[in-house]
């Protein structure tokens, strides 16, 4: 039975298949994840928007190797989606292309595990005019993400060190476009998976789950209201609050999609929205956002510290 809806979506009826393979196919052997240190270091690049056009392949190179500069150097990368560019409008042919581009950096830096969140610019043929799909094609929407990472879903779980890492997939078709949604078989799975573990536990997702940045531009003179879109904050957050609750040992959750730094502190969560590898889409910052990354410092007993580094990208 396939677990996948004509949206590329995950159903409810593949939700205990779902759980056991996401598990499984999370599994990294133990050597790669546990390093000698007490704390671990994670680099979370988001937002690459890899393409051949401006200097984005050469520029996502010099971030990613930017990157694993650092001292200590990572041990791991949690990439936060958008890896590519517009998959969802483009051709087959443009979509492999920059797949293969980002498959490069991948194969550059095989050393540290790297593990991804699925965003909306991944999706290949979600505009089914534009990218002249039909929607049987065999990578069409999520699949080309899942085989490309090697997983059966676009959500996962693993543990690294001392830590439980959470992947989430909040990525939901609309019929305005896309919404920030985490599914009904995601949040069932997710009650599950958090229930098994007590490790300090950081969630991964492209559109943030609670953000500072989705106001920006959100208030209607006219109307005299704040506005907040269901494509640039996700929309059941009160289902996935109320499970945090239930499960303390969540300490953080990371973000991308908006190119701008946050940092929220609620409810004993701390929500990160990590900026932009490509700051402006290759163009520049972002208003007053820079090209950059996080480098967060995970330690045993569920403390942490962070940094945001700019990593100095300058457009041509």
């Amino acid at each position: 039975m396939s677990q996948s809806d004509p949206f590329g979506n995950i159903s409810r009826r593949g939700l205990l298949a779902a759980g056991g393979a996401a598990l499984a196919a999370a599994a990294i052997p133990s050597a790669a994840l546990i390093g000698p240190r007490k704390s671990l270091r994670v680099a979370h690049l988001t937002d690459f928007h890899i393409q051949p056009e401006l200097r984005a392949n050469e520029g996502s190179h010099a971030a990613f190797a930017h990157a694993m500069s650092q001292k200590p150097r990572p041990d791991l990368v949690l990439t936060g989606g958008d890896h590519i560019m517009d998959a969802f409008a483009q051709t087959e042919a443009r979509t492999r292309l920059q797949w293969d581009l980002f498959d490069k950096i991948r194969q550059d830096h095989r050393s540290v595990p790297i593990q991804a969140a699925i965003g909306n610019h991944d999706i290949w043929g979600w505009n089914k005019k534009d990218s002249l799909t039909d929607g049987s094609e065999r990578l069409w929407a999520k699949k080309w993400f899942a085989e490309f990472f090697q997983r059966s879903l676009t959500y996962t779980s693993f543990d690294q060190g001392a830590w439980h890492f959470v992947i989430l997939d909040n990525v939901l078709l609309t019929p305005d476009g896309y919404n920030g949604v985490v599914d009904d078989a995601q949040v069932e799975w997710l009650k599950a998976d958090l229930a098994g573990t007590r490790r300090p536990t950081l969630i991964l997702s492209h559109i943030p789950l609670l953000s500072v940045t989705a106001l920006v531009g959100g208030y209607d003179q006219k109307s005299g209201e704040w506005n907040v879109g269901g494509n640039v904050m996700t929309k059941n957050l009160a289902a996935l609050q109320e499970i945090f609750r239930a499960n303390p040992h969540v300490k953080i959750a990371l973000s991308g999609h908006t190119h701008q730094i946050d940092r929220v502190d609620f409810d004993g969560v701390t929500y990160f929205c990590g900026g932009a590898v490509s700051g402006n889409w290759w163009k520049g910052p972002l208003g007053r956002f820079n090209p950059g990354y996080r480098v967060l410092d995970l330690h045993e007993d569920g403390r942490f510290t962070e940094k945001f580094v700019e990593w100095g990208w300058r457009p041509t």
